[in-house]
């Protein structure tokens, strides 16, 4: 139009040529012909570009997916970043109308909400929904995601069976929680050459490797496991095994692969001691490539198993989660871990709950913390590590730049270790999630912390829970809220706060607009609190998850919260467990229900509704099918 002149509707556009003003003179009419002819030659260009995609579409498709194939692959810390950032900012793996699928090469694609839902209205996507709902499986339309737990073969077959109808399911979680063999997997396998399913997790925790039926058409009864991950489409691969499989790690198999990421979880609950098959763990640390995950949970390891184990971690390459919880290691074990820290470079979760660590064991942690540039979570829960541990570990934190995510809940670091913590909280711009409940950190401890809240802007969670920080730590939090802008999680519940305490967090509430998630379950904030904070919620436009069980808020404080709930429209869980809320209560909150379009779990367990107020709510969901009532 541009370039030959058109008339549209009755409206002349003249062309290009005819634009040119005849009564410019000098630098006027010399920038005005450099303008012509610029943006005629740009238009030529672009002519020419429209034609040759128009004509060649397809090889221009390809073209594209050939080029994207050369893009350089993130890896390492980088990739771990940006994983870390989508799973906070992208959490419903939805982009304005578009959702996140993933294609059967395993890349990602998103798709606009019309091409989307089209597949989900075939009949098969109605009898895959039937038959998961009948075996108690899960499935994501976002991401064509399924988890499923299966107890026998019977169920196992029904499932294989629409499996590979379902051309819609990209992600597969499935546990088989019965004795399955050789045999079960092999039907799987059968199913899964017939459908889509490029990632893949198996949990064979109980995996029978030595029962085989004569009809096994496999040499050995792990070959099969194998196969699987083989398949052409299968792009990400997962395995969960327990110690009665643990040989397989030593096998290497004489088979290429179309995987990109391969990886295995070890689950040992039994090891006598500390010393059965533990010179096989440590082995495969050693040589394995594919163990990203070892749990030892409650297995009383012996110092000397500790020490064997931290060796392997100097040189092994792979292992990103080791869960040690509930072995008792002490501040010996602490030590040899720390070591091994200050070398490993691919551990990002280290687990040391219930361990028995003391000062000591956390001073020599914290050093570790200052060389390691890999873990990304430490969770020392239910150990001894006092004011002298907090404080070392805050001195790290000043340094370190990796840590995310830090479990210090039931330490005893008493306020003053809070007051460590809070000053490095000033100077850490890196650690997302911070638990310190049950620490008796009181109000003194919870002042300095919500003093850090204000000038802190990474920290998105915060558990304070039995804590005593009373009304006037409340007080320094709500103070806190209204300026800090990240925190999207606190925890606070267990407070002894009251109604006082309700009502300044409810004001902060009124002008906070990143918080999203409020703990405030056993505070004992009654009718009065429940109304304050139902004043907040019909102002406030960012709370997403309200928790407030045991609080006796009673059938006023259900009416108030009701009446928030036809205004609020971000709300989608709320907690009103164990809250003495009868008839009336359930009545009321009933007939928001019909008017809300948010609120998708209502708990009302261990509340005395009766027969006409669980009818009451049974007719609201009638009328609003997006809220499930709990209890």
């Amino acid at each position: 139009m541009l370039k030959v002149g058109i008339s549209v509707a009755g409206v002349a556009v003249p062309a290009l040529s005819n634009l040119f003003p005849s009564g410019t003179t000098g630098k006027a009419r010399i920038s005005l012909t450099r303008l012509r002819d610029n943006i005629k030659q740009g238009m030529d260009q672009i002519i020419d570009l429209m034609d040759k995609v128009s004509v060649n579409e397809g090889e221009a498709v390809v073209e594209f997916d050939e080029d994207m194939e050369k893009k350089e692959v993130l890896e390492g810390t980088d990739l771990r970043k940006l994983g870390a950032f989508l799973k906070n900012k992208n959490d419903n793996k939805a982009l304005g109308n578009l959702y996140r699928t993933v294609t059967d090469e395993g890349h990602i694609k998103w798709v606009c909400v019309d091409h989307y839902y089209m597949n989900y209205q075939e009949s098969s996507a109605k009898e895959f929904r039937r038959m998961l709902d009948s075996v108690g499986g899960s499935f994501s339309e976002n991401d064509g995601r399924v988890v499923v737990r299966l107890d026998s073969s019977v169920l196992a077959d029904q499932f294989y069976s629409v499996l590979g109808r379902a051309r819609y399911v990209y992600e597969l979680d499935i546990n088989f929680d019965w004795a399955c063999t050789a045999n079960d997997l092999e039907a799987l396998e059968g199913a899964l050459k017939n459908s889509r399913v490029s990632v893949l997790r198996l949990d064979l925790q109980h995996f029978r490797a030595s029962v085989a039926s004569q009809q096994l058409s496999t040499p050995t009864p792990y070959e099969v496991i194998f196969r699987i991950r083989d398949l052409p489409q299968v792009k990400v691969f997962h395995t969960v095994l327990s110690d009665e499989n643990i040989e397989f790690l030593g096998i290497s198999p004489n088979t290429s692969t179309h995987a990109s990421e391969i990886s295995c979880e070890l689950k040992l609950r039994a090891i006598e001691g500390g010393r059965r098959d533990f010179g096989i763990i440590t082995k495969t640390l050693k040589t394995n490539s594919t163990l990203t995950t070892l749990d030892l949970t409650g297995n009383n390891l012996e110092i000397d198993r500790v020490k064997e184990l931290a060796e392997a971690l100097k040189t092994n390459s792979t292992l990103t989660t080791l869960n040690l919880e509930n072995n008792n290691i002490g501040d010996s074990g602490a030590k040899a871990l720390a070591e091994a820290l200050k070398i490993n470079l691919t551990l990002t979760t280290l687990i040391l709950s219930n361990n028995n660590i003391r000062v000591d064991g956390a001073k020599e942690l914290a050093e570790a913390l200052k060389i390691n540039s890999t873990l990304t979570t430490l969770n020392l829960y239910g150990s001894k590590i006092g004011v002298e541990g907090a404080k070392a570990l805050a001195e790290a934190l000043k340094i370190n730049s990796t840590l995310t995510t830090l479990y210090l809940s039931s330490n005893n670091i008493g306020g003053d270790g809070a007051k460590e913590l809070a000053e490095a909280l000033k100077i850490n711009s890196t650690l997302i999630t911070l638990n310190l409940s049950t620490n008796n950190i009181g109000v003194d401890g919870t002042k300095a912390l919500a003093g850090a809240l204000k000038i802190n802007s990474t920290l998105t969670t915060l558990g304070l829970s039995s804590n005593n920080i009373g009304v006037d730590g409340a007080k320094a939090l709500a103070v806190a809220l209204k300026i800090n802008s990240t925190l999207t999680t606190l925890g606070l519940s267990f407070n002894r706060r009251g109604v006082d305490g309700a009502k300044v967090l409810a004001k902060a509430l009124k002008t906070n607009s990143t918080l999203t998630t409020l703990y405030l379950s056993t505070n004992n904030i009654r009718a009065g609190g429940a109304k304050a904070l139902a004043d907040a919620l019909k102002i406030n436009s960012t709370l997403t998850n309200l928790y407030l069980e045991s609080n006796n808020i009673g059938d006023n404080g259900a009416e108030v919260l009701a009446e928030a709930l036809k205004i609020n429209s971000t709300l989608t869980t709320l907690n009103l467990i164990n809250n003495s809320i009868g008839v009336g209560g359930a009545k009321a909150l009933a007939e928001a229900l019909r008017t809300n379009s948010t609120l998708i779990t209502l708990d009302l367990s261990f509340n005395n509704i009766g027969d006409d107020g669980a009818e009451a709510l049974a007719e609201a969901i009638k009328i609003n099918s997006n809220v499930t009532i709990v209890g």
